[in-house]
């Protein structure tokens, strides 16, 4: 980019204009908003707004109904309670709860501020008390939580509203804190002192854009190639889960994306902040993360490892290509109440989650059988979705309750749609272009501070690139025609094969359970009678054996799904720990490990004759025509 702007705005902040004016334009007093996380009573935080002088004699206060990235209402405002309103004496002005997420303050030439209580969401996931006619429960990655002088999160679109016309206007945020816990954020704190932070946003979208974390200090960086890089963890149960433990998975991959985006990318600073669950009743559930500017907050299970960090932080740092650099009017000018969506989340989610996935083979972090056995995976799971459905026409109503039930396949089809439109880029042009390519020359065209018409995207893509891509975007985005993956695959030499495949979950093979709960004493025993379990043997794990810890946390056998997860998706060859019980004695087993094997389908390169161009697409090799 030739000009850059430096004001640390976000994917819903996208700054409206990039140029200079001969006139010189007041800007909005700050509405200064303080959060008080000291004070604690029955697990609410109190929250004060005062919002700069208000000329009308009526002003509505609102709370966000949905926020940019999650497809799905939110209603925040049922998370508010006694909201009033003061004069600058003290006074009480009248206030009227217009909905669930508005309030009517009469007299608003005399507002000095307002005070309100908010609950977290984490509390009451799935608690029928906070739920509304069309609200879910909220995606934990975007929900708060409070949890007095120990954590919390601020998702700010759970604590902040905004008033009626200063949706534009500058925050002033004034936290409040415990000395014993620090903030982690991208945002930059403007207050020197132990107990009190300062922030400041240019507008209400770039403070939903910005989350913050409260927690005692466990925090680590790095800098590579101009970025700072912060990871910053609160993990109470796991202690094995540590800043410093996963900062070198956290540096290979952000190392990997950036050379994987070059120029495209011009990030200075992003924050990982990771959030470690007990899943108990009153702690969060929904496990993912949600991509922001110049952070993401993830929420990960106490079983965390290596490869959730991957593919879960990958993805959302490739949303600082898409929508921060590419995006339409809906996302530019996002309506926090009445919200208008963007017809192209196979772009916005789809080819990011291709990119997530295709820079990992591409920067040598995987094989390429492992990105091969990702891409036969989605395509399975694609298939339980509808087939035929147009991902725009999917997308222009995906706050639908019929497309919502689509939504997750935008990570799976999405993805799919993302590497056939790559294949085809890359067979157009004998190897010398590629789906990257094109999303930088977008980035360029547009940037932060430059929206699209949402019919325009699609267009100029094709415009890009070549009629192949119009007619393959025409026929399977837009109208829905189902893929014949093997067909683009065939392109790059690749053909679908029965071969041997890596079961997901080693206390399993195939169909078959290996570990199962004594009756008598209610403990996780291994149940291997037929010695078949390749990950059993290469522990030394006798049918039996109680289950006590794997790699230092403890099997729960009332909790199966905890269970699978401990065995799910482990490296071939990683070191391993479990800790028995044989015959009343306690004993540790050490040793790598090895997974077991089914017989299915998989896809394998076959063709010599293509090896070139595969290599261009799956090696970051180069290929020019003969």
């Amino acid at each position: 980019m030739k000009l850059k702007l430096w004001c640390v705005v976000g994917f819903s902040v996208l700054m409206w204009s990039c140029g200079t004016t001969k006139e010189t334009v007041k800007a909005p007093s700050a509405i200064k908003v303080g959060v008080d996380l000291v004070n604690v009573t029955n697990d609410q935080v109190k929250v004060t707004v005062t919002p700069p002088a208000i000329g009308s004699s009526v002003v509505t206060y609102h709370m966000a109904k949905i926020i940019p990235g999650t497809y799905a209402i939110a209603d925040y405002g049922r998370y508010i309670s006694e909201v009033k309103a003061f004069d600058s004496k003290g006074n009480v002005l009248e206030v009227t709860k217009k909905d669930v997420n508005s309030w009517e303050i009469k007299d608003a030439q005399k507002l000095h501020h307002i005070t309100y209580l908010v609950d977290d969401t984490f509390d009451s996931e799935g608690a029928s008390h906070f739920t509304t006619e069309n609200s879910q429960t909220i995606f934990s990655p975007a929900g708060t939580n409070i949890l007095a002088n120990t954590n919390f999160v601020l998702n700010m679109s759970g604590f902040v509203g905004y008033f009626s016309d200063m949706i534009d206007y500058p925050y002033q945020l004034s936290i409040r804190h415990p000395e014993t816990l620090v903030a982690s954020s991208a945002l930059v704190d403007k207050n020197s002192k132990n107990d009190e932070d300062a922030f400041y946003t240019t507008r209400f979208a770039e403070l939903v854009d910005s989350p913050i974390m409260y927690a005692a200090p466990d925090m680590s960086s790095f800098n590579y190639d101009g970025m700072e890089v912060l990871l910053s963890v609160y993990s109470p149960i796991n202690k094995a889960i540590t800043s410093e433990a996963f900062l070198p998975d956290l540096k290979k991959i952000i190392v990997a994306q950036k050379n994987y985006l070059g120029e495209v990318n011009d990030t200075k600073k992003y924050a990982v902040l990771a959030y470690i669950t007990s899943m108990e009743k009153e702690d969060a559930k929904g496990i993912g993360a949600l991509e922001h500017s110049y952070s993401t907050f993830g929420v990960f299970k106490e079983t965390m490892k290596s490869q959730d960090l991957v593919d879960i932080i990958s993805h959302e740092f490739f949303h600082t290509l898409t929508p921060l650099h590419i995006h339409s009017n809906e996302i530019q000018y996002f309506d926090f109440s009445e919200p208008k969506m963007s017809k192209h989340l196979w772009m916005y989610e789809g080819i990011t989650e291709y990119f997530a996935q295709h820079f990992q083979v591409y920067e040598g972090l995987v094989d390429e059988a492992t990105f091969l056995a990702t891409m036969m995976r989605k395509i399975k799971i694609s298939s339980r979705f509808n087939d035929q459905l147009s991902f725009t026409e999917m997308s222009k109503n995906i706050l639908n309750s019929k497309m919502q039930m689509q939504y997750i396949n935008v990570y799976q089809k999405g993805a799919l749609l993302g590497m056939c439109l790559d294949i085809i880029i890359r067979e157009q042009s004998n190897g010398e272009l590629s789906l990257m390519d094109v999303m930088g020359e977008l980035a360029e065209m547009y940037g932060p501070g430059k929206a699209f018409d949402d019919d325009e995207l699609i267009p100029v893509f094709v415009k890009l690139t070549y009629p192949e891509v119009g007619e393959f975007i025409d026929k399977h985005i837009v109208k829905g025609t189902p893929i014949d993956y093997d067909a683009y695959l065939k392109k790059m030499g690749i053909t679908r094969e029965i071969m041997p495949i890596a079961d997901p979950v080693v206390f399993w093979k195939g169909y078959k359970p290996y570990v199962g709960l004594d009756q008598a004493t209610g403990r996780l025993v291994a149940v291997d009678t037929d010695n078949q379990n390749a990950f059993f043997n290469a522990m030394g794990i006798e049918n039996g054996d109680v289950l006590l810890e794997m790699n230092g946390i403890a099997f729960d056998s009332n909790n199966v799904q905890k269970i699978r997860m401990m065995g799910y998706n482990l490296e071939e060859g990683a070191p391993m720990t479990i800790k028995i019980e044989r015959q009343g004695e306690v004993m540790e087993l050490k040793g790598k490990v090895v997974l077991n094997y089914s017989e299915g389908e998989g896809y394998k390169f076959t063709d010599s004759s293509k090896k070139a161009l595969k290599d261009a697409w799956l090696k970051g090799g180069v290929f020019y025509k003969n």
